[in-house]
């Protein structure tokens, strides 16, 4: 009998070895869950009017400028009609999983809902990068900085960095970061709480946050936040520092319900679409399927987001537009 187990045994590991060669899913070996890899993009071919066509944007994260810029494109050079929904970053996985949005175009995160949705057979299609690259960092007014913060090491020296005798140090972030956060607290020991800016500022979102040092600057006060954004957006500028923070930090996140990200590392934005919708036909999608920004297009997108005060509009994007139309046009089908 138990020569018997034994042959099985090796029998079931080489077929898990067998699969795991055989399937392109990443991190395979015997013995982990295996997840469904992402539904992959086939490359379309437009066919038709374009007709509706439903761009969902978060006008909070402080970079929604591709739903403008891709709308405005589809609108004036094949004839669409153009719609944008608001949502979240977590929402939008499943209002295009439901067809209540044709493409979300800055996926991240959320790898349970990507797995569940994008896989094979799935309703969400992840068309793959848009170009641009987002990292998670922690912000600081540039004041801290003068009196010693410029690592997660010097956090625990509360009284010396500004905090002061009446003031609860405290690390501020939005919902999507909440588990990374208090991660990042109890791996560092930190006798810090953790808040939620969306219960500080209900009406604001990252792109708020984003600001937030600076303001906090001016008047001398004390706050730390973990902000996640397009590289470009999250570095050192006037009223604020980049605090260094160890990649490790991030060991023990757990996801839950709200979060989006457990790293510090940095990730890439994807294009997502309603599957039913990339296989339509529509040059939309099409249209979708080509966007990529290469990296001065990046840095000049990112220009004009900080320039409309993080709150980017359709007239936000026309000056990108009239003078990078060798770009786009190569994205037309």
């Amino acid at each position: 009998m138990d020569a018997l187990r034994s042959g099985l045994r090796r029998r079931i590991v080489a077929l898990a070895a067998l699969f795991c060669a055989s399937a392109t899913l990443a991190g395979c070996h015997a013995g982990a869950p295996v997840h469904p890899a992402a539904r992959t993009a086939t490359t379309p071919s437009a066919s038709g009017p374009c007709g509706n066509f439903t761009i969902a944007y978060d006008p909070t994260n402080g970079y929604e400028a591709s739903a403008f810029i891709i709308g405005a494109i589809a609108r004036d050079s094949l004839g669409c009609r153009v719609a944008y929904v608001r949502t979240t970053s977590r929402k939008a996985w499943r209002l295009v999983a439901t067809g209540g949005a044709d493409v979300y175009l800055d996926g991240y995160g959320v790898n349970g809902l990507r797995s569940k949705l994008g896989g094979p057979g799935g309703p969400v299609t992840v068309v793959g990068p848009n170009g641009v690259h987002g990292v998670v960092t922690m912000l600081a007014p540039y004041f801290m900085s003068q009196r010693g913060l410029a690592s997660a090491g010097d956090l625990a020296d509360v009284d010396g960095i500004g905090w002061g005798p009446t003031t609860t140090p405290a690390i501020t972030t939005v919902p999507a970061l909440l588990a990374l956060a208090h991660a990042f607290v109890a791996f560092q020991h930190l006798d810090y709480a953790v808040r939620n800016y969306n219960q500080v500022e209900p009406v604001k979102g990252m792109g708020a946050l984003m600001q937030q040092p600076s303001l906090d600057n001016k008047l001398r006060m004390p706050d730390v936040y973990l902000a996640e954004g397009p590289r470009g957006l999250l570095g050192d500028r006037p009223g604020q520092r980049v605090i260094d923070v160890p990649g490790s930090a991030a060991q023990p996140c757990q996801r839950d319900k709200r979060s989006t990200l457990c790293s510090f590392n940095e990730f890439t934005y994807v294009k997502i679409a309603n599957s039913a919708f990339a296989a339509s036909g529509s040059p939309a999608y099409s249209l979708v399927y080509s966007y990529h920004l290469d990296k001065p297009s990046v840095a000049n997108i990112l220009e004009l987001v900080a320039l409309s005060g993080y709150h980017v509009g359709p007239a936000d994007v026309a000056s990108w537009l009239n003078t990078h139309a060798t770009v786009w046009r190569r994205w037309l089908p």
